[in-house]
This record gives structure tokens, sequence and C-alpha cells, in this order.
């Protein structure tokens, strides 16, 4: 098995390592990588892709690559058929539950007229060559928002190794992770010019981190990986963190301190806005916004989340009650 249908088969230790490698290398290889900041994102049809991928891969001395086709994704690699097959039954179905689930709720998306495009590799030596920097321990891909691609590689250990399984299901957990940020930004839910405040991107994929082609739960369900983790925080005494400083400091997702508090809260913040029935139009209004302003930094990012969410002091209160329910559940 390439790819894992149990989201909750993660063991403890699997779940906070899997957490704290993609949160610690947030800029590097987890969430929407931006490895050429400032400069405007590749727009590139088809062929064009295929071309500055397949050229980018002889730059770093790698194989041929081979490809691979569904209705919404195209594929390029040197990983084996079966994996970048599996990859893309994966990616393919979670875009056809990502669409209707974001509509159902107010948002206007649709996907993309063009393929897009998935980069899978065999190994992380072959990852780490077609960065081109050392990718980090227990990382299984990223998106790269500037070129708009999805870049994934195959972490299992080879043979028998008894750690495998958990493995498997960390290559899913990254592929959905990573996935649900490319459908953010080629679906017009986020804009491909600029990012928004960090909580609100992995937010969004942390919401969709536990769906499963196969599992009983559907989008949204109750993402326990990103709950342990707020819990862990609060037992090891970091503080909570506001909303609006949520808002705010990117840089809490690269601190070792705050890391996995940080996607913990977001997956939170996105969740409960996601649930309620006062606060969902809320978020389809200020996503909306977002997606058609600059850029903002520091107070400006608070102004413009109260006066279209409204009171964030109110809004963390609520979310701090919402969370001690979950976590007595």
């Amino acid at each position: 098995m390439i790819y894992s249908d149990d989201p909750d088969g993660l063991t403890r230790r699997e779940l906070l390592g899997w957490a704290s490698a993609s949160a610690g290398l947030a800029i590097l290889s987890g969430g929407a990588q931006r490895p050429g900041a400032g400069r405007k994102p590749e727009s590139a049809g088809e062929a064009d892709q295929t071309a500055r991928v397949e050229a980018r891969a002889k730059e770093a001395g790698l194989a041929a690559f081979r490809s691979s086709r569904t209705e919404h994704f195209l594929c390029l690699g040197n990983a084996p058929d079966s994996y970048r097959e599996a990859a893309l039954e994966i990616c393919e179905a979670l875009a056809k539950v990502f669409t209707p689930h974001l509509r159902d709720r107010g948002f206007k998306v649709a996907t993309p007229p063009n393929r897009m495009m998935v980069v899978a590799l065999k190994d992380a030596k072959s990852y780490e060559a077609f960065l081109g920097e050392e990718p980090g321990q227990a990382v299984g891909g990223h998106y790269d928002l500037d070129a708009n691609r999805l870049v994934i590689f195959d972490f299992r250990p080879r043979g028998g190794d008894p750690k495998k399984a958990g493995a498997e299901r960390l290559n899913t957990f990254t592929l959905v992770h990573e996935t649900a940020h490319l459908l953010c930004f080629n679906t017009a839910l986020l804009a491909t010019d600029h990012e928004p405040p960090k909580c609100i991107t992995e937010g969004l994929a942390t919401y969709f981190e536990m769906w499963r082609p196969k599992a009983r739960a559907g989008v949204g369900a109750i993402n326990r990986p990103r709950l342990l983790a707020i819990r862990q925080a609060h037992d090891g005494n970091v503080p909570w963190i506001e909303t609006s400083r949520l808002l705010v400091e990117d840089d809490l997702f690269d601190d070792e301190q705050t890391e996995q508090l940080a996607y913990g809260q977001s997956w939170l913040l996105v969740h409960y806005l996601l649930q309620s029935p006062t606060w969902q139009p809320k978020l389809v209004d200020y996503l909306k916004v977002l997606a058609s302003i600059p850029p903002q930094a520091g107070a400006d990012r608070v102004k413009t989340a109260e006066e279209h969410l409204g009171s964030l002091a109110r809004m963390d209160e609520r979310i701090r009650k919402e969370v001690r329910s979950l976590l007595r559940g």
C-alpha cells in the first residue's frame, strides 16, 4: 500500500512528529512555499508547465520523467507508475469533493480549465535534487505557489521496515494537506498572486486534512492531530495565541515553541467559522475581500478581519469555548 485510508491510525508520535516537521519547515517545504518571493507566479499552459518541470529535472540531474493524467491533474516524475497513479487518485477524489463542499457554503469556486501540476518523485534524494536544497526530515512534499505546482515524494522506508505503515499514513496526510493548498489557489478561493495571512492558508489546508476517499468522515471532520497539538501546547504551558495575533504574526508557524499550536489554532479557527451559521457567511465575505486586495501586514490585517468578521476578541472567546468542549469530548 502506498497511501492509507485511515486518518486516525497514526500514532501519537507520528502525528506530532509530522506536525512539528511540516510546521517547522513551513517556508521551505510545508504549506504554500514561495522560493522566489516577490516575483509573479508562473502562469502557463500544460505544455509550458511540462517543459518547465522537465527543464528543472534536467538541471537537477534526474532521469527522464514519466507522466500520468486524470481529468484535473497532470503528474510528472521519476516515481513508479503505481505511486504516481495512487497520488493522482487521491488528488482527483479530493478535487471532486472540494468545490461542492465550498459551494454549498456560499463560496464561489470552480475547478480550473487546465490540469493542475503534480511532480511525484521516488525518494527523498530526488526531492532534494529537484528542490535544490535539503528539505529536512519527515517532510513529504510542498505546494510551490510561485510555480503553481505540487511536489511530493515517497518517503516510505524500503523493504520490510515496521515503520512502513506509519509512513503510508504520513504520505496520505501530507498529500491531502498539500493538495488542499493547490486547490485553494486554483479554484479562486484564494488569489494566486499573493498570500493571505498564514493562519488562513494553513487553516484551510488543515480543515481538509483528515478527509480520505474511503473513510466515513467527510470534509470538515474533527482534526484530531491538530486538536492533540493544542492539548500538548496547553500541557506544556505554551500560552494561547489570540486570534488577532495569529492573523498578524506569520512567523508563529516557524518558531518551534509556537508552531504546533499555530497550526492547531488555524485549523480550529477555520473549522469553527465554517461550522457556525453566524460566522460562515462572514468568512465567505472575508476571503472574497482578501483575494481582491493587495497583501496586508500588521494592524491592517486586523482592521480588515474585524470589518468583515466582527470583533476578534469576541470570536476568540467563542473559539476558546469550542476547544474546551472538543477537548472534554
